[in-house]
Protein backbone atom coordinates (compact mmCIF):
# COMPACT_ATOMS: atom_id res chain seq x y z
CA UNK A 1 0.00 0.00 0.00
CA UNK A 2 1.02 3.15 -0.56
CA UNK A 3 1.98 5.56 1.93
CA UNK A 4 0.34 9.21 2.56
CA UNK A 5 3.91 10.46 1.94
CA UNK A 6 4.28 9.53 -2.40
CA UNK A 7 2.14 12.06 -4.17
CA UNK A 8 2.21 14.17 -7.06
CA UNK A 9 0.71 16.89 -5.60
CA UNK A 10 0.88 18.22 -1.83
CA UNK A 11 -2.30 19.19 -0.56
CA UNK A 12 -1.91 18.32 2.99
CA UNK A 13 0.47 21.79 4.12
CA UNK A 14 3.70 19.82 4.37
CA UNK A 15 7.16 20.86 3.87
CA UNK A 16 8.36 20.10 0.46
CA UNK A 17 12.22 20.83 1.75
CA UNK A 18 12.21 17.25 2.02
CA UNK A 19 11.07 16.22 -0.67
CA UNK A 20 12.42 15.39 -4.19
CA UNK A 21 11.58 14.80 -7.31
CA UNK A 22 11.70 11.29 -9.39
CA UNK A 23 11.15 10.31 -12.72
CA UNK A 24 9.45 7.43 -13.46
CA UNK A 25 9.23 4.99 -16.74
CA UNK A 26 6.54 2.43 -17.08
CA UNK A 27 4.95 0.47 -19.97
CA UNK A 28 6.89 3.59 -22.35
CA UNK A 29 5.29 6.35 -20.20
CA UNK A 30 7.65 9.07 -18.63
CA UNK A 31 6.18 10.57 -15.46
CA UNK A 32 7.57 12.30 -12.44
CA UNK A 33 6.43 11.72 -9.08
CA UNK A 34 7.15 14.16 -6.00
CA UNK A 35 7.82 11.81 -3.12
CA UNK A 36 9.64 12.27 0.14
CA UNK A 37 10.11 8.59 0.36
CA UNK A 38 13.70 6.83 0.21
CA UNK A 39 13.92 6.63 -3.46
CA UNK A 40 15.13 2.97 -3.23
CA UNK A 41 11.64 2.41 -2.04
CA UNK A 42 10.13 3.83 -5.04
CA UNK A 43 12.59 2.08 -6.96
CA UNK A 44 11.68 -1.37 -5.73
CA UNK A 45 8.08 -0.37 -6.80
CA UNK A 46 8.53 0.59 -9.95
CA UNK A 47 10.78 -2.92 -10.59
CA UNK A 48 8.36 -4.90 -8.90
CA UNK A 49 5.19 -2.98 -11.20
CA UNK A 50 7.33 -3.89 -13.87
CA UNK A 51 8.43 -7.49 -13.28
CA UNK A 52 4.54 -8.06 -12.56
CA UNK A 53 3.21 -6.54 -15.89
CA UNK A 54 6.25 -8.68 -17.77
CA UNK A 55 4.79 -11.85 -16.29
CA UNK A 56 1.26 -10.56 -17.19
CA UNK A 57 1.76 -9.64 -20.51
CA UNK A 58 3.60 -12.86 -21.10
CA UNK A 59 0.96 -15.37 -19.70
CA UNK A 60 -1.95 -13.77 -20.96
CA UNK A 61 -0.75 -12.59 -24.30
CA UNK A 62 -1.24 -8.93 -23.70
CA UNK A 63 0.70 -6.48 -25.58
CA UNK A 64 -1.23 -3.19 -25.32
CA UNK A 65 -0.29 -1.05 -22.51
CA UNK A 66 -3.17 0.02 -21.96
CA UNK A 67 -4.81 -3.34 -21.09
CA UNK A 68 -1.97 -4.62 -19.53
CA UNK A 69 -1.99 -1.95 -16.91
CA UNK A 70 -5.71 -2.36 -16.08
CA UNK A 71 -5.67 -6.08 -16.10
CA UNK A 72 -2.52 -5.41 -13.48
CA UNK A 73 -4.59 -3.14 -11.55
CA UNK A 74 -7.56 -5.59 -11.31
CA UNK A 75 -5.16 -8.51 -10.06
CA UNK A 76 -3.43 -6.59 -7.76
CA UNK A 77 -7.04 -5.14 -6.24
CA UNK A 78 -7.84 -8.64 -5.82
CA UNK A 79 -4.89 -9.55 -4.23
CA UNK A 80 -5.49 -7.02 -1.79
CA UNK A 81 -9.15 -7.66 -0.86
CA UNK A 82 -8.46 -11.70 -0.69
CA UNK A 83 -5.74 -10.45 1.74
CA UNK A 84 -3.07 -12.56 -0.62
CA UNK A 85 -0.33 -10.04 -2.02
CA UNK A 86 1.69 -11.95 -4.43
CA UNK A 87 5.44 -12.10 -4.13
CA UNK A 88 5.10 -11.76 -0.12
CA UNK A 89 8.33 -13.40 0.49
CA UNK A 90 10.11 -10.33 -1.93
CA UNK A 91 7.89 -7.61 -0.58
CA UNK A 92 8.75 -8.91 3.19
CA UNK A 93 12.81 -8.68 2.20
CA UNK A 94 12.65 -5.48 0.61
CA UNK A 95 10.82 -3.92 3.80
CA UNK A 96 12.76 -5.43 5.90
CA UNK A 97 16.01 -4.56 4.22
CA UNK A 98 14.12 -0.47 4.62
CA UNK A 99 13.47 -1.10 8.27
CA UNK A 100 17.05 -2.09 8.48
CA UNK A 101 18.91 1.09 6.84
CA UNK A 102 16.51 3.36 8.59
CA UNK A 103 17.22 1.99 11.77
CA UNK A 104 21.18 1.77 10.81
CA UNK A 105 20.68 5.35 9.69
CA UNK A 106 18.95 6.31 12.98
CA UNK A 107 21.64 4.36 15.18
CA UNK A 108 24.33 6.72 13.33
CA UNK A 109 22.48 9.67 14.01
CA UNK A 110 22.44 8.80 18.19
CA UNK A 111 25.86 7.98 17.73
CA UNK A 112 25.84 4.47 18.42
Amino acid sequence: MLSPKMSSTYSDGKDRRNSQVLPIEILGVTFTIRTDEDPEYIEGLVEELKQRLSAISSQMKIVDPLKLALVGNLLVLDELRRGNPRGTAESRDFEAENLIRDIDRKLGELGL
